[in-house]
C-alpha cells in the first residue's frame, strides 16, 4: 500500500514539475527579451570582436569637424578606425547605396543623415535595417537620459534615431547689411528692397529647403499659401536657389546675398565659429526643431557587424553624444549632455513655441517637394 501511494505521489510531482517547466519555457519564449540585458562579459566580448574587425564604415552627411571629432574619440577609446564617405545630399547618398546593393555590395556599417532623408529618401528604398536590436548599453536604453523621455526613434518602425536638437532658424542674414529687427515675419522677404538679395536652400529636395517649405505648409500656413509664397520668392523677388548647403551660407557670410532662406544649421554653426557676422530671425509663430543631419541608422547588412554595434552604442552614450554634439555644433537630445558653449540662437528661448519632428510631418515631404518643383520649374 505504501509503495502504491508513494508511486502515485511521485508521478504527480513529476507531472507537476514537467508542466511547470513547459509553462516557464512558454512564458520565456513569449516574453520579449529585456532591452540592454547584456552583461559586462557580453559587452567585453563585443569590444574584442569589434577590435578584430578593426574598422567601422560610415556614409554620412556630417561636416568635417563632426567626422574628425568622432574618428579621433572612437579610435582613442577602442583603437578602431572610423572610415567616412561624406555626402552633401541625402539623395546622393541614397543613389550610391542603391547602386552598391544592386551589385551585391554592402560597404557601409552606419548611416548618418537627417530625419527627412531617412524617412522620405532612404527608408522607402528598403536600405535601412533594424537599429533597435543593436542597442545594448543601459544608459542608451534608459528613456530618462533623453530629453524626449524615451529613446528618440522618429519613425514607428524604429529604424532610425534622432540625436540632435536643432532649431530651424529659417532666415539668416548678414549683420553688416541687414539691421536687427528689420525682418520680423516671412512676408517681409517680399518687400521690394530685398529683390535679388536673397539666396534660398533648394526647396525641391530633402534638406533644409524642403523642410522649410513643409514647415510653412503644415505648421505655419497651408499648402496653397506656402505655394503662393514660394512663387513670389522665386518669381518677382528673383530669389536665387542654391543646392549646395555650404555655398548658400557662405554667400550670405561674404555678403553676396544679404539674406539666406532655410540655411543648413550645421554649416551655419561652422561659419559662426569662424567669426561670421550672421544672425537669425526669431518668428512669433514659433520654431521647428529637428535632428538636422544628426540622426543615425544602419543598413540591412553591415560588413563589420560588431564594430557597427559598438559604434552605435558609443555614439548614443553620454560620452559619444558629448563629442558628437560639440563637433556638430548643436545640442544633443541627451538630457545629461551639457549645452554650455552653444550659440544661444540654437537653443529655444523662454516661452518660444517649438514644433518637434514627427513622422506625420515628415510624411508630407513628397507632396510638398512636388509643389516646390512645379513652382521652380514654372519660374525658370
Amino acid at each position: 500500500m505504501y509503495k502504491r501511494i508513494s508511486g502515485h505521489i511521485l508521478a504527480i510531482i513529476t507531472i507537476t514539475f514537467f508542466l511547470g517547466s513547459i509553462a516557464a519555457s512558454v512564458q520565456a519564449a513569449s516574453s520579449p527579451k529585456a532591452p540592454g540585458a547584456g552583461t559586462k562579459q557580453s559587452w567585453d566580448a563585443l569590444v574584442a570582436a569589434a577590435k578584430k574587425e578593426g574598422t567601422v564604415s560610415l556614409y554620412a552627411l556630417w561636416r568635417p569637424q563632426t567626422r574628425v571629432a568622432i574618428t579621433e574619440a572612437f579610435k582613442a577609446k577602442y583603437g578602431i578606425d572610423v572610415e567616412f564617405s561624406p555626402f552633401s545630399r541625402g539623395a546622393e547618398m541614397s543613389a550610391r547605396i542603391q547602386t552598391e546593393q544592386r551589385a551585391g555590395l554592402y560597404l557601409a556599417d552606419v548611416y548618418g543623415a537627417g530625419s527627412n532623408t531617412f524617412i522620405s529618401v532612404l527608408k522607402p528604398t528598403g536600405v535601412l535595417g533594424q537599429i533597435e536590436p543593436l542597442l545594448e548599453l543601459p544608459e542608451v536604453l534608459d528613456g530618462k537620459k533623453w530629453t524626449t523621455g524615451r529613446v528618440p526613434f522618429v519613425d514607428k518602425d524604429k529604424t532610425f534615431i534622432a540625436m540632435i536638437s536643432s532649431l530651424q532658424r529659417n532666415i539668416v542674414y548678414n549683420t553688416d547689411m541687414i539691421k536687427k529687427g528689420e525682418i520680423t515675419d516671412y512676408p517681409d522677404l517680399l518687400k521690394p528692397q530685398y529683390k535679388g538679395k536673397i539666396v534660398m536652400n533648394d526647396p525641391t529636395v530633402t534638406g533644409p529647403g524642403g523642410d522649410f517649405m513643409i514647415h510653412l505648409s503644415v505648421n505655419i500656413w497651408d499648402l496653397p499659401k506656402a505655394k503662393d509664397y514660394l512663387t513670389q520668392l522665386v518669381g518677382p523677388q528673383q530669389t536665387v536657389v542654391e543646392r549646395d548647403n555650404r555655398i548658400q551660407v557662405e554667400s550670405v557670410t561674404r555678403g553676396k546675398y544679404p539674406i539666406g532662406v532655410a540655411p543648413n544649421p550645421d554649416n551655419m554653426s561652422n561659419f559662426l565659429q569662424m567669426g561670421a557676422h550672421l544672425d537669425v530671425v526669431h518668428f512669433k509663430q514659433g520654431v521647428r526643431v529637428t535632428s538636422a543631419a544628426g540622426a543615425v541608422a544602419v543598413p540591412v547588412k553591415q560588413p563589420h557587424p560588431n564594430a557597427a554595434k559598438l559604434f552605435v552604442n558609443w555614439l548614443l552614450s553620454k560620452e559619444g553624444q558629448a563629442v558628437f554634439s560639440k563637433g556638430f555644433g548643436n545640442p544633443s537630445l541627451r538630457a545629461d549632455v551639457s549645452t554650455e558653449g552653444f550659440n544661444p540662437m540654437f537653443l529655444a528661448q523662454p516661452g518660444e513655441k517649438v514644433f518637434p519632428d514627427s513622422e506625420s510631418f515628415l510624411m508630407r515631404t513628397a507632396e510638398v517637394l512636388k509643389m516646390a518643383k512645379d513652382v521652380i520649374g514654372a519660374a525658370q
